[in-house]
């Protein structure tokens, strides 16, 4: 019984595959055929047959694929429409093409776009940045009043390429939170700013002697642990 059940699906399913086939070509065949014999039919424009007759007919055959276009459009609206409103729910209605989030809780698995990990020229105020991921800080990166907790920081050798995790490239992060994910720095990043108390470094350092002074200044900063005092006491007298 299972089997006579199965070959009747089987035969079922390629008369339905055929039939499709047959379908998609008759419609097109039709919307040409269709006005090219209604034309000859009522005599239109009889006086430029049988030319008037091919004209039609391929007027048709246009208003058949554009009635294919506008009903694609419509498709792939309404289901972007659905993916977009079911995303706004799940990540609490952050909207990734912004340039500016305040006060959001950002998961960066959801923010990014697993084929396209990178994340430029936005400014995050008073945010959560969640993980589980890797943040790579490639270049012009500005992170000022992290509020308390620790995160964890790795020192790359700068003779590999990052590829794993999220890269940011101009980026400002102010009075943002991280949870839960690892921060990626060039080596000579890493010695302008491994004083800093939020940052648990857990891997080797660099040796100090890649700093040079020809070297620009961090925009890495901490700006909420830098007291008047220690401030006065750097300038020159």
């Amino acid at each position: 019984m299972f089997r006579r059940l199965n070959q009747f699906f089987m035969h079922f399913e390629w008369r339905l595959s055929l039939a499709t086939v047959i379908w998609s070509l008759l419609v097109p065949a039709g919307s040409f055929a269709l006005p090219a014999w209604a034309t000859r039919a009522a005599g239109v424009f009889s006086q430029y047959s049988p030319l008037s007759w091919v004209v039609a007919g391929f007027a048709g055959l246009f208003c058949y694929a554009f009635a294919v276009f506008i009903y694609g459009t419509g498709q792939q609206r309404s289901v972007r429409s659905r993916y977009d409103s079911k995303f706004m729910q799940e990540t609490g209605g952050v909207d990734p093409l912004a340039r500016v989030f305040e006060g959001k809780r950002i998961c960066l698995n959801d923010f990014v776009l697993p084929s396209q990990p990178r994340v430029a020229g936005k400014t995050f105020v008073d945010c959560e940045i969640v993980g589980p991921t890797n943040m790579y800080f490639e270049s012009d990166n500005s992170v000022d009043d992290v509020q308390p907790g620790f995160v964890d920081a790795v020192a790359l050798s700068g003779e590999r390429q990052f590829s794993n995790g999220v890269l940011f490239r101009n980026c400002k992060f102010r009075g943002c939170t991280f949870h839960r994910v690892t921060l990626f720095f060039q080596p000579v990043e890493v010695l302008r700013i491994k004083q800093l108390n939020w940052l648990n470094w857990i891997s080797p350092l660099p040796p100090a002697d890649l700093l040079t002074d020809l070297d620009k200044p961090s925009l890495i900063e901490d700006q909420s642990d830098q007291s008047p005092t220690e401030n006065e006491e750097e300038k020159p007298r």
